[in-house]
């Protein structure tokens, strides 16, 4: 039975450890900044060894996550370097760092990788719950990857495998996906309340409508999931939204809806039916974007 090491216990280390422990790992050691017994510890089958990051114990697990946020890395795994065993694979967690930020003296690149979920965990239970049929992102040397696969597998999740040098490219579209359809809801919020709409009903609205068009991306590609004036061509209620920007002087607003809407014209097919349509659309689009500069 493989031992497992988390450092840095909080909402993503937590929801490792209780992950690993439930797929039949042993979480043998827990490494929190001052050596404090997380509250996770209870969740475990297993009492694992707790220490600090400036603790000198050493780290026996053959399996290493590292759970910290992005700037400190480097600095953790530094101060835990000469605690942990050459043979170990150690993992970091973040969706847009690479493993090469853990690669040092007794850590080559083949046994170091980044295991990120692409998940939103805000609670350490809830979230290792959430990783059964979630996808993972892996990167890294051989050794990472082969243990990362197993890994995911155990989870009853899927892998995502990514190049070395695209690990921020593929972060800025996980990014995209997630936290920016928070901002466009926020922002499709503000706009329901200058049009009268009352918040509670305009949010739940707002995602029914968001996740009726989910289900169609879900069954069909983009180009014939797009529905509305971008994807009809419509010039006149086109022309009628920016009236509205207008109105109420919300500029943001105006510079997020022309900016998204290059994107939906992109995914309009021209035809010789259409061509002339298209045409006018996008001279308008570009006129109106220049107008805002």
């Amino acid at each position: 039975m493989k031992q497992a090491a988390i450092i840095g216990v909080g909402r993503v280390g937590g929801a490792f450890a209780i992950a690993l422990d439930r797929c039949g790992f042993v979480v043998s050691e827990l490494v929190t900044r001052d050596g404090s017994i997380p509250s996770i510890a209870d969740s475990l089958s297993h009492l694992p060894e707790v220490s600090g990051f400036g603790s000198s114990a050493l780290i026996t697990a053959e399996i290493v996550i590292l759970a910290v946020p992005d700037p400190s890395i480097s600095l953790v795994m530094e101060a835990v370097r000469p605690r942990v065993a050459e043979s170990a694979v150690v993992f970091h967690t973040s969706g847009s760092l690479a493993s090469d930020v853990l690669i040092g003296k007794g850590q080559t690149a083949r046994n170091c990788g980044s295991l990120h979920p692409l998940i939103a965990i805000s609670d350490p239970i809830v979230g290792s719950t959430a990783f059964s049929g979630a996808y993972f992102c892996l990167e890294g040397g051989e050794e990472a990857v082969a243990i990362g696969r197993k890994l995911v597998a155990s989870f009853g999740a899927h892998e995502l495998i990514v190049e070395t040098n695209k690990k921020p490219l593929y972060h800025a579209a996980a990014v995209m996906s997630a936290g920016h359809v928070i901002a466009l809801h926020a922002i499709a919020m503000r706009l329901f309340a200058h049009a009268g709409v009352e918040a509670s009903t305009g949010k739940e609205a707002l995602l029914a409508l968001s996740q009726s068009a989910l289900r169609n991306l879900g069954t069909s590609s983009a180009e014939d999931a797009l529905t509305g004036t971008f994807a009809r061509l419509d010039i006149e209620t086109f022309r009628r939204h920016l009236e509205s920007f207008d109105a109420y002087g919300d500029e943001d607003s105006r510079e997020v809806y022309l900016d998204l809407g290059f994107a939906s014209l992109g995914l309009v097919l021209e035809t010789p039916e259409n061509f002339a349509a298209w045409q006018e659309f996008a001279q308008e689009l570009n006129m109106a974007k220049a107008k805002g500069k």
